[in-house]
């Protein structure tokens, strides 16, 4: 799957469908990623949990960078910094990731998720690796 084939909605991998997460590439560059958080998915102190935070950043951050690569690559996250602002709500969560700079082999990307009453609750940075030659 090429950059072009991916706009509009991705099929999830099976860790994602698990949590069910799903991600939308709106132009080259930009995924929205979301999912529905019910109190199942807070901690014990009725806030969503920062690894659904993380999953939905890391996720966003790889569909981001895939969508403007031409070939079928393999790419991973080297590092990824998280920054908890607020604690997030139960409800519809967004994280919106965007490729900021991309040479051969890494890339620099951000994600900032929203919760369910549309504050930002986190904010994300990521270097991912860019495997060239290797296919998925």
């Amino acid at each position: 799957m090429t950059g072009q084939d991916m706009i509009g909605t991705i099929r999830s991998d099976p860790f994602t469908e698990r949590l069910g997460i799903t991600s939308q590439i709106n132009e080259d560059g930009i995924a929205i990623t979301t999912h529905q958080c019910t109190s199942d998915e807070c901690n014990i102190f009725g806030v969503v949990h920062g690894a659904l935070l993380f999953a939905m950043a890391d996720v966003g951050m790889g569909m981001a960078l895939t969508s403007v690569l031409t070939e079928e690559p393999r790419v991973g996250s080297i590092t990824v910094t998280s920054n908890y602002i607020r604690a997030g709500r139960p409800g519809l969560l967004e994280a919106r990731s965007r490729l900021l700079n991309r040479g051969r082999s890494v890339a620099f990307l951000e994600s900032e998720i929203r919760d369910g009453k549309g504050e930002v609750c986190a904010r994300f940075s990521g270097i991912f690796h860019i495997y060239a030659g290797e296919t998925k």
